[in-house]
């Protein structure tokens, strides 16, 4: 009977021969031109929202070709695009019973491009042998029974475990509408063990034309397909559409020089004053033809361009301008809207002064004119307040955030505490259009609840032709009698030098100022001397004004309140009604200043996504190949969140995906190294979390940086330490010598552990030396060796000497992290009068630096004497007790001072005290001086000194 030799076969795996290798062009409209371009070149071309070029100039991606045209009217064709595509996917699979057919219907097409392939190719028999196999199709043009091959994909023993795709170039045609079919030429499978499902993946349309679409932005795009799923989303950060600005204007340093007088220049900026006059006055796609050039107040707007680049704090401890714009227009909306929109950024609106569009904006300015209930109508002033329920005391605020990869993102802005306290908690949702900066956000929230908290009462009167002296948007200053209950308002009767006399009696303090406005319409504020009468007034200066101008008194107990007009409209009698809103000059510098974020942390936000943590890696072999889990979590979790999972091979891209999961398998791997990177993703808007990445390799094991050593009388423990994960199953072969040259030769064998090894055939006060080698699936690493001395079998069994080697030598200053030193190295706890040394080595191998501490049972403290071969530590001697069973013999001391309970005492400089029985018998040698006391203190001998 013959005997089976028990030997398993190892399945013989062809390697794969198949490899797709498609050119993807694509030409993306930007925009309307002309534009300044891309920010950071590559760097700003975002593919499945991932930069090509990372910002430590690294690449995401390989082999990318991006080309753009800024859309000027005379630009030239983009050099890579000489035709114009049209692709058509099919994405079925086709049997040799049943071929596909598809139809072309576009005369204008003269040429196709059809893409075929397989979805995997491969054979494998009843033992497991993955060999090579052939498929073919045919792709044909014609229509019912008459069909014309025109071409034939063969593979012939090729071999791939994922999709391949090839593509063939149809030209020649007939006229259209023609039909093209996809044929199986090759038997169908029957059988599992034969895999050639064939696809026919998509046909393009190919017109050949070159166009160089004049005023219109354009990027070109050319790269592998074979490393996205797909074509991928693309995305662009560009500094958008070149306007008109002022020629003495530098829109990147954001400085003015010298005196405007009107002239423009064409550069970027996103300043949105220079953005608005932009859309209002460009030709072709602007109001040039409603408004005309000339009917903009580009003065105006010159002053709130200034405005807006101000600097102001940014909240991180910064500053940056107080209003930017950033905004991408991609639909149609009315003009009146958009233009409110751009307005709204630097809190304005614009107004037709009659001659001119102009911009009012929301922030402090003169006082233009002023109102009582003597150059009022009835002398009445009509208010209203808004209602409790209409004033916010917080607001949500969205707009884009580059951090986020250029997301939506909400800011939330709180009122105080006492105002929320007052009148509940009230969120209004705005959106910041244009707006890219969490501090200009904070601003627009902080802004709405400041002028809701302030500003919450509107006043409405009726005036003669004064209401011509001042346009909506003018600030207003307004003393009602009836609401100060006090004659502060009225008109002045006659003004001579600095006297006044009004139309009504007054009481002044000494603090009295009264408001006029003087014969140029300029208001003027005048301290009040003393008062002649009691309608005259004696002035600090005197008053140039006319007769029956309007007056303020103001003093400690009455003042008037600021309004700014919000419409002014002509009544049927001649007269004006105004409208005005409770103005609070305050607010810029609330608003301005109020801003203070914490550092930069997407993980301290509720709404950011999750970080990743505890992001793990396992290898282990699959075949002649290798498989890695990837593992990780998360601190919370969160709806409509998948993670993207990048792996790079030796900075090679093999794999990016989403995966729902928080772990992964990765099949099929070659030996390598591996960078693996994970972060998460929101179904819901794209938005991305912050990166965690780990390296790992596929490869045999490196060398053991050091070994570790725990001995005893008895017992050497010996552990190897790694620098950086192991995987694929690493163990460790352990050898034992009485001398180097002996271990290198792997005379004795110890065995093999995980982790480490306790050699118990050892003999006290020896010293052994050890090498380990690292072994996993892969290979065999060098080895590193060390040595250890055996203690004395005289030593107790309290306690222990230890070393364990460190980058730096220093022993770590916090008791818990040097105990947890101690136990991950040694796998073990110290016990009381351990004694732990932390050391460091040069290249060469010699201690560099060391430092030593001992353990009381509680902590770690400086030991009271510990000895390391031939070394005792210097210093003195502290403490009420030694080590366990330690004898010091004829020591010779030298240095230091003894102190032997305050009754014995030798200094520095050999000075000796000496004190008897009750402390006053004494004897003393100090310098020149030897004395004796008895024991009730008297001098019974003094030598040397006798003065």
């Amino acid at each position: 009977m013959g005997k089976s030799s028990g030997k398993a076969k190892t399945p013989r795996i062809e390697a794969d021969n198949l490899e797709s290798k498609q050119q993807l062009a694509i030409i993306d409209v930007i925009g309307e031109g002309q534009i300044e371009g891309p920010v950071g070149g590559l760097k700003g071309v975002f593919l499945n929202k991932t930069p090509i070029q990372a910002e430590d100039g690294s690449f995401n991606f390989s082999g990318v070709e991006v080309e753009y045209t800024t859309g000027t009217q005379s630009q030239l064709p983009l050099s890579g695009f000489s035709e114009t595509q049209n692709e058509i996917p099919v994405g079925l699979e086709v049997k040799q019973t049943n071929p596909l057919v598809r139809t072309i219907t576009d005369p204008y097409v003269d040429r196709v491009r059809v893409t075929v392939g397989v979805s995997a190719l491969y054979s494998q028999n009843k033992s497991g042998d993955v060999s090579r196999t052939s498929v073919s199709m045919a792709v044909q043009i014609g229509s019912g029974n008459s069909w014309i091959t025109k071409k034939t994909v063969n593979l012939t023993n090729k071999k791939t475990r994922s999709q391949y795709l090839t593509s063939v170039i149809l030209d020649n045609l007939p006229k259209a509408p023609f039909n093209i079919r996809v044929v199986r030429i090759t038997p169908d499978s029957k059988d599992d063990l034969l895999v050639n499902n064939t696809v026919w993946s998509s046909y393009t349309e190919i017109y050949d034309v070159k166009l160089s679409y004049p005023n219109t932005a354009l990027v070109g795009l050319r790269f592998d397909s074979s490393q996205f799923n797909g074509v991928p989303s693309r995305t662009y950060l560009i500094r958008g559409i070149r306007c008109k600005i002022p020629n003495n204007y530098d829109p990147i340093s954001r400085t003015y020089s010298g005196l405007w007088l009107g002239e423009f220049k064409t550069e970027w900026t996103n300043n949105p004053a220079w953005i608005v006059y932009d859309i209002l006055t460009n030709t072709r796609y602007g109001m040039a033809y409603r408004f005309g050039q000339f009917s903009v107040d580009k003065f105006m707007l010159y002053s709130i361009a200034q405005y807006c680049d101000q600097l102001v704090d940014d909240g991180f401890g910064g500053k940056e301008p107080r209003f930017t714009c950033n905004c991408y227009i991609t639909e149609q909306s009315q003009a009146y809207d958009l233009i409110n929109n751009f307005f709204s950024i630097f809190r304005a609106m614009p107004i037709w002064d009659g001659t001119q569009l102009t911009a009012v904006i929301d922030r402090p300015s003169d006082t233009v004119a002023i109102y009582t209930n003597a150059n009022v109508v009835e002398g009445k002033f009509s208010y209203s307040s808004s209602a409790m329920k209409d004033r916010h005391t917080a607001a949500r605020v969205k707009y884009i955030d580059p951090d986020y990869g250029w997301q939506p993102i909400p800011e939330y802005v709180p009122a105080d505490d006492e105002t929320i306290n007052r009148f509940g908690l009230n969120i209004i949702d705005v959106e910041a259009f244009g707006c890219t900066s969490r501090g200009q956000a904070h601003r627009t929230g902080k802004w709405i609840i400041t002028t809701e908290k302030f500003e919450k009462q509107t006043v409405t009167f009726s005036v003669g032709r004064e209401g011509l002296r001042h346009l909506p948007g003018d600030v207003i200053e307004i003393l009602d009698n009836e609401y100060v209950m006090s004659q502060s308002g009225g008109r002045i009767v006659s003004a001579v030098d600095n006297i006044v006399t009004l139309d009504r009696d007054v009481e002044i303090d000494k603090k009295s100022y009264l408001s006029y406005q003087d014969i140029n319409a300029k208001l003027v504020k005048v301290k009040v001397v003393s008062q002649k009468a009691p309608n005259t007034l004696v002035l600090e200066q005197n008053v140039n004004t006319d007769q029956w101008s309007t007056w303020i008194l103001t003093n400690v107990n009455v003042s008037s309140r600021l309004f700014k007009a919000i419409s002014i409209a002509e009544n049927d009698d001649g007269t004006y009604s105004i409208t005005a809103l409770q103005h609070e000059p305050r607010k810029e510098a609330i608003v301005d200043n109020g801003a203070v974020f914490a550092p930069e942390n997407n993980q301290s936000i509720s709404w950011g996504i999750p970080p990743i943590e505890g992001l793990a890696v396992s290898v282990t072999p699959d075949s002649d190949e290798y498989q890695a889990v990837l593992s990780w979590t998360t601190p919370r979790t969160m709806s409509h969140l998948e993670f993207q999972v990048t792996i790079l091979r030796n900075s090679n891209l093999v794999s990016r995906q989403t995966v729902p999961e928080m772990c992964v398998t990765m099949k099929n791997l070659d030996e390598g190294k591996y960078t693996a990177s994970v972060r998460g993703i929101s179904t819901e808007d794209g938005r991305l979390g912050d990166e965690s990445t780990i390296v790992f390799s596929i490869l045999a094991p490196e060398t053991p940086t050091q070994l570790v050593f725990a001995s005893t009388s008895n017992t050497v423990t010996i552990k190897p330490i790694m620098s950086s994960n192991v995987g694929l199953g690493t163990i460790f072969e352990y050898y034992k010598g009485s001398t180097l040259d002996e271990v290198k030769a792997m005379t004795n064998y110890l065995g093999r552990t995980s982790n480490k090894l306790i050699d118990a055939d050892v003999q006290a006060s020896t010293t052994y030396y050890y090498g380990v080698i690292a072994v996993n699936a892969a290979g065999r690493s060098g080895m590193c060796t060390g040595s250890a001395t055996t203690a004395d079998d005289t030593v107790g069994t309290a306690g222990g000497i230890f070393r364990i080697k460190t980058n730096d030598g220093v022993f770590p200053k916090n008791n818990d992290d040097a105990t947890k030193l101690f136990h991950d190295v040694l796998e073990m706890w110290p016990s009381r009068d351990t004694v732990l040394i932390v050391y460091a080595e040069d290249g060469n191998g010699l201690i560099i630096k060391k430092e030593a501490k001992m353990y009381d049972g509680a902590k770690w403290i400086e030991p009271a004497l510990f000895l390391d071969g031939g070394l005792i530590a210097t210093g003195s001697i502290n403490g009420d007790r030694l080590v366990a069973y330690t004898e010091i013999k004829a020591p010779i001391i030298k240095g230091g001072e003894i102190n032997i309970n305050d009754l014995f005492k030798v200094d520095r400089l050999g000075n000796v005290l000496i004190k008897y029985q009750n402390g006053k018998a004494s004897m003393i040698q100090q310098n020149d001086l030897i004395q004796l006391t008895d024991e009730n203190g008297v001098i019974r001998m003094k030598l040397g000194r006798l003065r």
